[in-house]
């Protein structure tokens, strides 16, 4: 902790002392010198012993040192948790009866003693570890007084009964103090006016900063493309708790705590580099490289060693070395290469990273991370000016950037309007133009089309009129099909209890039923000619008529024979056996002959459907129709003899009423519905029907 708070604190210039012998002098205060560091002529002696505070001790064998005692320090002058340090001081006259107030900055507890009396003590030193009381006074001022000139003894009693244990788990220098004198006025305002301002500007410069870490990072969640945001953020962000770390240690005397603090430090600072090291890549390449994962990787390993207390320093420093010479490089190579931002960049990181090894360099040779103004240090207003070029240098860099970024953006978006606008004029006359040809065209086209609809109801009215001759043609047509066809009074005389249900799709039709007696033989047929409409009526026709020829004129009554002639005569009317191609057309029957008791049947692709005691029964048809093409020698139909009884029931039908579409879904009927359908009828009056 001292080391820091000296680096951010302790801005006050100090004043040169003089040698007296071994004795330290307080010489006279001047206006560019109000304060005196204490850290030479001091003797150490490990352990504790009372008497040391007297002046009439002899410290002639004991060590010489500095009141800060670095990690190396430790063995080399036996430090074992308490010891006691002696200064001589000389005191001239004109400093007498003067107050002063000493500075002390410590960690650990002390008493400090004048000519062998206590006159302040920071906590509560003690050689058991749990008796001590530790105190971090952080520079704060003590009262004190010369009541004679000549030689004085301020003797120190200093215990830490933690620092090997501090320095081993947090890689901390935890023991020792530093001390200096100044004129009590002066050291006093100076050090509640520098506490006040600084920290205020801490807490100024840590809002600032992660303010600006929220912002980076809203902007990378509201365009993830732009990754640097993401990158710059966390680097931001890190970078802020440099401080907000003296603002809690000024107010925050807690040894242990200031070390724990400290140990975050230590542990965010590869991490803090890795992101600085992943900003510039990001901001330079169109894609992250894989050795940016390789040493996230390492760094992930680093901090594991950190969280176990077994990470060398050395370590962490070779690896912020390494990518300290990684990040350099490629803004170097960025500069090379003229790419957007990289002197931006370039300024802030390159000053903040000799800074930081500056820094590190020196906690790495022992000699502390802090650094004061003054002659003894005459390289700390290099340094504390390169901080607050560092400071100032990222945000102001990356804000010049921006502007630059956003200025090329601005220019390029006025050059896209400009050709915008000249787009639009010309996309305007364009328009017109088309407007001009559209309304020529519109004109051209409206004569086109009175002209194409004048053609259009001109045909109109002659397809008109010919579809009358045709529909006149097949009505006509139907006069002669219906003039074919028996009546169903003939029927209903022969079969009192009889129907027929005719229904054709067209205006004529594929189906017809014929109705001959011959010799007390009543033969029905029903049949289903190849085709609809004026197709099948031509056909039906031909079947009836051959039906006529072969019943009445041949004699002919038995069905099976009436099918054999009835097929020979379709394929010679329709020229079958001549034509190589033996066209398909024919047509599906189904022929009964009824005498007394006796009913005969065949079918080509026709059933014939009776119910005798309330039951369906079925008589499945040839299967092979009459006409069309014919594979065996000779086709011979089946006759199936069937007995009738009292109140039998004979069905014959095309397929047209099974192939019905209807219902509730709308559904084909199908044979199994139509046999339940007749089924479901057999005791209705067929003339009803």
């Amino acid at each position: 902790m001292k080391k820091v708070v000296s680096l951010f604190l302790f801005f006050l210039p100090f004043a040169l002392f003089a040698q007296h012998g071994s004795e330290f002098v307080i010489s006279k205060f001047t206006d560019s010198s109000k304060v005196l560091q204490m850290n030479k002529f001091w003797k150490f002696q490990s352990g504790d012993d009372i008497t040391w505070a007297e002046p009439t001790t002899n410290d002639s064998l004991w060590q010489s040192t500095t009141t800060e005692i670095q990690s190396s320090d430790l063995s080399k002058i036996k430090f074992q948790g308490i010891g006691w340090f002696r200064l001589h001081l000389f005191v001239p006259k004109e400093m007498v009866q003067k107050t002063f107030v000493l500075l002390v900055s410590q960690h650990g507890a002390s008493e400090f003693y004048l000519d062998g009396k206590l006159f302040h003590s920071f906590g509560t030193p003690s050689i058991e570890k749990k008796k001590e009381e530790k105190y971090s006074p952080n520079n704060e001022p003590i009262i004190i007084s010369f009541d004679s000139s000549g030689s004085h003894l301020l003797a120190v009693r200093y215990s830490n009964q933690t620092a090997a244990e501090m320095y081993d788990n947090y890689l901390e220098d935890d023991a020792g103090y530093t001390v200096a004198i100044a004129e009590a006025d002066f050291g006093i305002n100076n050090y509640l006016k520098d506490l006040h301002d600084l920290t205020v500007i801490f807490i100024f410069l840590f809002t600032f900063f992660i303010t600006l870490a929220f912002v980076h990072f809203l902007l990378f969640l509201f365009y993830r493309a732009q990754q640097s945001n993401l990158y710059y953020s966390v680097f931001i962000l890190l970078f802020s708790y440099i401080f907000l770390f003296p603002t809690i240690t000024n107010y925050n005397s807690s040894p242990d705590s200031i070390s724990k603090l400290t140990f975050i430090l230590y542990f965010m600072l590869p991490v803090f580099f890795t992101a600085l090291l992943g900003f510039i890549f990001s901001l330079f390449h169109s894609k992250i490289p894989k050795l940016f994962w390789i040493i996230t990787g390492i760094l992930g390993f680093i901090l594991l060693l950190k969280l176990l207390r077994v990470e060398p320093r050395i370590l962490s420093f070779s690896f912020v070395c390494m990518t300290t010479i990684i990040s350099s490089i490629e803004v170097f190579k960025a500069i090379i290469k003229k790419k957007k931002g990289a002197w931006a960049v370039c300024i802030a990181a390159i000053s903040f990273l000799i800074l930081i090894l500056i820094v590190l360099l020196k906690n790495a040779l022992g000699l502390g991370t802090g650094f004061t103004i003054g002659s003894e240090d005459p390289g700390g207003i290099f340094l504390i000016g390169l901080l607050v070029l560092t400071i100032l240098g990222i945000p102001v860099s990356m804000s010049v950037y921006l502007a630059r970024d956003f200025a090329v953006t601005s220019k390029n978006l006025s050059k896209k309007l400009i050709e915008v606008e000249e787009l639009s004029e010309k996309s305007i006359e364009q328009e017109k133009e088309k407007q001009k040809i559209l309304a020529t065209q519109n004109e051209v086209l409206e004569i086109q089309v009175e002209e194409r609809t004048h053609e259009i109801v001109e045909q109109k009215k002659l397809i008109e009129e010919k579809n009358k001759d045709i529909t006149d043609s097949i009505n006509y047509a139907k006069r002669i099909q219906d003039s074919i066809l028996p009546e169903q009074t003939l029927l209903n005389s022969i079969f009192t209890d009889s129907f027929v249900l005719f229904k054709p799709k067209d205006i004529v039709s594929g189906d017809f039923y014929w109705f001959a007696e011959h010799k007390g033989v009543k033969i029905i047929a029903v049949a289903d000619c190849t085709g609809h409409g004026v197709p099948g009526a031509l056909m039906s026709m031909i079947g009836s008529n051959i039906l006529n020829k072969l019943v009445l004129e041949n004699g002919l009554t038995q069905p099976d024979l009436i099918l054999n002639e009835l097929h020979e005569e379709v394929r010679t009317a329709l020229k079958q056996k001549e034509n190589a191609s033996e066209t398909n057309d024919g047509m599906d029957i189904a022929i009964i002959s009824i005498t007394k008791d006796q009913l005969h049947y065949s079918g080509a692709h026709r059933p014939l459907y009776y119910i005798t005691n309330n039951i369906l029964q079925e008589i499945k048809a040839d299967k092979f129709p009459i006409g069309g093409i014919q594979q065996e020698e000779k086709r011979i139909f089946t006759n199936h003899v069937l007995t009738l009884q009292q109140n039998d029931k004979i069905y014959l039908s095309s397929d047209g009423f099974a192939d019905q579409f209807g219902g509730e879904s709308g559904k084909k009927l199908m044979t199994k519905k139509f046999k339940e359908l007749l089924q479901n009828i057999q005791h209705d009056s067929m003339i009803t029907l």
